[in-house]
């Protein structure tokens, strides 16, 4: 065969073969979307907080729990309101971090939309419609929460807006000393005697590189190639999976309790570092509380529980706060509460309450079976549990 034929058949060969390729890639694509297989980044640089919700993205989250996650036009982890508030409408306004955001489980089984099914079952709504609108987002410190409520909670006019603090990870987010490094997102810091909010965030390499036009567009052909989506899904489980087998398995009470998330300190408050950190978030709160009052909202802070707080079994519990040298596991709930006594805003705290239903009924109320129960977020039990108590102290709060 003359050497000019034999590059024509080769070069058809080629062809015929990247054909082939595209029409199996396009196959499986739409095999994937058929299937509901969708594995996307959920989130994007934002100049007020850091990073935010991408409106319009969907997907499972499976890394911890099991979710559908469906963000709606206006980047909220929650189905679409209309900023201008209906008639007739007590609308509540949730801030606050990936508890709030609850991707670990599914819309219909997080607190916040139990709370609008339940609420107007109250006498005291019983004329009313309720919207309880959620704008938790994952990494959230309250400083970050404050910037959510005061560019973006503002333009719904909510009745009333509902601050979860979970002090597990809260008080740290919010110091710039606590924090890790790489943390780029907005801090409260004290410049000659005043606090002053801190944007430098913006002028990092991280946050510019996420912000980038290069990042974007890769972020986006990803989100949109459900094939891309699995590849990386795949390894993630792969790079989990291996984590997983370096670590022992729990295979008791004592092993498991190794796996929650606990900070001795946090209970403490005894090293400077913490209590400027805590000096800070109670500021961050009190900015809060006068964002809401000047947008004719009121303020309920609800402190969530941490898993140490709400382990199912008291022997243990009690033993793993002595290990430690906590004397009240309760702390910074109370904190919490003094602050709110001292400033005149509503507070809920749960984690006692949680600890009696988790000790008599004998149930995780963090955790899941992909990971670890006792640890992590609220599971379905949680967000059931916590939606039943915030209704109740709703429904009971005088106007």
């Amino acid at each position: 065969m003359p050497k000019s034929n034999k590059l024509k058949q080769l070069n058809s060969n080629l062809l015929l073969g990247l054909g082939g390729a595209i029409f199996a890639l396009m196959i499986g694509e739409i095999a994937l979307r058929i299937m509901g297989i969708a594995y996307p980044s959920f989130y994007q640089a934002d100049s007020h907080r850091g990073h935010a919700l991408i409106p319009g993205v969907s997907g499972w989250w499976k890394h911890e729990g099991e979710g559908w996650v469906s963000v709606n036009n206006d980047g909220l982890r929650d189905k679409d309101y209309t900023k201008e508030k209906p008639e007739n409408t007590f609308r509540i306004a949730v801030i606050g971090d990936s508890f709030a955001e609850a991707i670990q489980v599914n819309a219909e089984d997080t607190f916040w939309s139990l709370m609008e099914n339940q609420l107007p079952q109250c006498q005291k709504f019983k004329n009313e419609n309720i919207e309880v609108i959620n704008f938790g987002v994952g990494d959230y410190g309250t400083a970050q929460e404050y910037m959510t409520l005061k560019h973006h909670v503002s333009e719904y006019s909510p009745d009333l807006v509902i601050l979860a603090v979970f002090t597990g990870n809260d008080i740290i987010n919010n110091s710039k000393t606590l924090s890790p490094d790489d943390r780029f997102s907005p801090f409260l810091i004290k410049n000659e005697g005043e606090y002053t909010l801190d944007m430098s965030f913006k002028e990092t390499e991280t946050y510019q590189w996420r912000n980038s036009f290069t990042r974007k567009a890769i972020f986006s052909i990803i989100n949109n190639s459900r094939i891309l989506q699995l590849l990386n899904e795949t390894r993630v489980a792969i790079k989990k999976n291996r984590q997983l087998l370096g670590n022992h398995t729990a295979s008791d009470n004592q092993d498991a309790l190794q796996y929650l998330d606990f900070t001795p300190e946090l209970y403490k408050n005894s090293d400077p570092n913490w209590k400027e950190a805590w000096n800070i978030t109670d500021e961050l709160i009190k900015l809060i509380q006068q964002e809401t009052k000047s947008i004719n909202s009121d303020l309920l802070v609800v402190t969530l529980s941490n898993p140490a707080q709400v382990y199912p079994d008291a022997a243990y519990r009690e033993q793993y706060f002595n290990q430690a040298g906590v004397k009240d596991p309760f702390y910074p709930d109370r904190r919490i509460e003094n602050l709110g006594k001292q400033q005149g805003f509503e507070v809920l705290t749960l984690s006692p309450l949680f600890q009696s239903y988790a000790d008599e009924n004998n149930t995780f109320l963090h955790g899941f079976e992909n990971t670890s129960l006792g640890s992590g977020h609220w599971n379905e039990s949680g967000h059931q549990l916590a939606g039943e108590i915030i209704s109740k102290k709703i429904c009971t709060t005088e106007d």
